[in-house]
């Protein structure tokens, strides 16, 4: 059940996003597109962020599908992770926030518009799901990387060390002034920000993959079906009823 104060139109939403992929198609600013969108259909803030976060062109959702990989891809490997981006997901699904799944496949809330990560129980929760699926998932190292500025970033360091040990994990927390610069060049991402996806060679949905083992399905706004990539070759088409929802 979603938190009073963040109960959205997804019905509107998802056919506004369909006008907003059609003008993102034929090269259109992507925030002046949404900003004439929104304002004809009053869309609150909340509302216009949910575009914003998670419409994007054809090109940019191809490209970034065929960089997710399943599970099975990442066992046995080194996995870097976007600690406050997966764990404010996370806990966003918990405490009956907005979350949502974006055109490229990705799993994501509402970013600047969700409430600070504190510590609290519902944050302790999100803590040990996270902590029980990177059990499950033999990986062959997890590196967690912080933003040292913000705050309670120390003591969530901390907590997530004690797990690691506690839970024989083979894992790293590293408090940096920018987990985003500290990610840019890494082989396998967990992350759903859309600039590091831009980047990487390979990424996982870790924060999706978590709240799937709870049973929570976050509704969908991805209007595009990539079901068959030709050999895995990505062609730029600016014509949008090759991608209609």
């Amino acid at each position: 059940m979603l938190k009073k104060g963040y109960k959205l139109r997804w019905k509107l939403i998802k056919e506004i996003a369909k006008d907003l992929r059609y003008l993102l198609a034929r090269d259109y600013h992507k925030e002046s597109a949404i900003n004439f969108l929104a304002n004809r259909w009053q869309l609150s803030d909340l509302e216009r962020e949910v575009l914003r976060r998670g419409v994007f062109t054809p090109y940019e959702a191809r490209v970034r599908l065929l960089k997710k990989k399943e599970e099975s891809y990442i066992r046995g490997r080194a996995l870097y992770v976007d600690g406050f981006n997966v764990l404010t997901t996370i806990r966003s699904a918990i405490a009956g926030l907005p979350v949502f799944l974006a055109d490229d496949g990705f799993l994501r809330d509402l970013g600047k518009l969700t409430p600070k990560f504190k510590a609290d129980e519902i944050s302790e929760k999100a803590l040990l799901l996270l902590i029980k699926k990177l059990k499950k998932l033999n990986l062959e190292k997890i590196i967690i990387y912080l933003d040292k500025p913000l705050s309670k970033s120390g003591e969530l360091a901390a907590r997530l060390r004690q797990l690691f040990e506690e839970e024989a994990i083979s894992g790293e927390v590293f408090l940096v002034p920018s987990a985003d610069k500290a990610l840019l060049g890494m082989p396998l991402l967990a992350t759903s920000d859309a600039a590091l996806l831009d980047r990487c060679e390979a990424a996982f949905d870790l924060a999706a993959s978590v709240l799937q083992e709870v049973g929570y399905e976050g509704p969908e706004l991805t209007g595009y079906h990539f079901s068959q990539l030709e050999n895995g070759e990505i062609k730029r088409d600016n014509d949008p009823a090759n991608y209609s929802p």
